[in-house]
């Protein structure tokens, strides 16, 4: 259920568009940490928080009590996407994604093109996923993808890239892979196949960088 006038969560004055960290901030800080926690649980996030990576991927979480984690996450100087579809509490549409952006979220992932445009109108960067189950799915992500423009894509499950590279056509926004991401090889192989960045919930792996 999306936030209402009631809640009792803390607001934050909505940010003027691009009054947040750009997007050019954001692949920034990929690219030179590229290996992010992407994070389900509070002790995940405590060890996130600790860990070497600059920005932090939050899949589960209470979406109204979203704003404390950010404000942690941001004395650390850590970035923080915010996995739109997955938090708690919250629907995939526009007054959600307000929401986000008065907690304080540096950019918001979503399999919803359609939200793409609402999410950079508020200062956010916008990460798109793009799921390749199956061929029919990848054609029709891309599609989307090619209306949306996000600022980065999420290829999911982001291991097979490095078998599915040749699928893909050139795209410009720059490209994150997570799921089913174990090892270092596995993180050595996706970013040779083009990706600036893993997500991945395996601890060992956080702030792996180019090797």
């Amino acid at each position: 259920m999306g936030p209402t006038e009631n809640s009792s969560a803390p607001i934050r004055k909505a940010p003027v568009a691009g009054s947040r960290p750009v997007s050019a901030r954001f692949i920034a800080a990929l690219g030179s940490s590229p290996c992010c926690p992407a994070v389900a649980t509070d002790e995940q996030f405590d060890k996130a928080l600790l860990s070497p990576a600059e920005v932090l991927f939050v899949l589960r979480a209470n979406g109204l009590e979203l704003g404390h984690l950010v404000s942690r996450a941001h004395e650390r100087g850590k970035l923080v996407a915010v996995h739109l579809d997955l938090v708690a509490g919250l629907r995939s549409d526009r007054a959600a994604v307000g929401w986000l952006a008065r907690s304080g979220a540096d950019a918001v992932i979503t399999s919803h093109g359609h939200l793409v445009a609402a999410i950079k109108n508020q200062g956010m960067v916008a990460i798109q996923r793009l799921l390749a189950a199956h061929g029919s799915q990848l054609a029709a992500g891309l599609a989307s993808i090619a209306r949306s423009e996000p600022d980065v894509i999420e290829f999911l499950p982001g291991v097979v890239l490095p078998q599915a590279r040749h699928l893909l056509p050139r795209l410009g926004p720059p490209m994150l892979a997570g799921g089913f991401v174990r090892s270092r090889d596995d993180v050595r192989a996706i970013l040779a196949a083009g990706a600036l960045a893993v997500t991945t919930g395996r601890e060992e792996l956080w702030g792996m960088t180019h090797e």
